[in-house]
């Protein structure tokens, strides 16, 4: 899987996000994952609402357009829940709980995802 750098306004906010684009790697999402530290994230692709069902922690939620603008934010998703639908949302970014505070992420901002040259996301 592939690893990013979440980036807003030149500042490095996340180093270790994987990007999930790909059938299986969108399936098992964050199921196996026992925890998040402050810099993971997982990036799911074409997507627009997320669930907490098996998971064993609470996670931020972050929907993005396909260029990046973050459309809503769901802090503090427990598990066993299902989002929002985001109809405008292309992707989704999952957080440690706490980590939109904590970056101090809002509606409108945009955010890069880089790996070496390569660039997903907004500008």
């Amino acid at each position: 899987m592939e690893i990013y750098q979440a980036i807003r306004d030149d500042i490095v906010l996340f180093t270790k996000v994987k990007l999930a684009n790909d059938f299986f790697t969108r399936l098992v999402g964050l199921l196996k994952t026992k925890s998040l530290d402050s810099q993971q994230g997982l990036l799911l692709k074409k997507c627009r609402q997320v669930h907490t069902f098996g998971m064993k922690f609470n996670i931020d939620v972050v929907f993005l357009s396909r260029e990046g603008e973050i459309l809503d934010l769901e802090k503090n998703m427990v598990p066993g829940r299902i989002s929002r639908h985001v109809k405008e949302a292309y992707w989704v970014l999952e957080l440690e709980s706490g980590a939109v505070a904590r970056q101090k992420l809002e509606t409108h901002q945009k955010i890069t995802f880089t790996k070496a040259n390569a660039a997903i996301g907004g500008k």
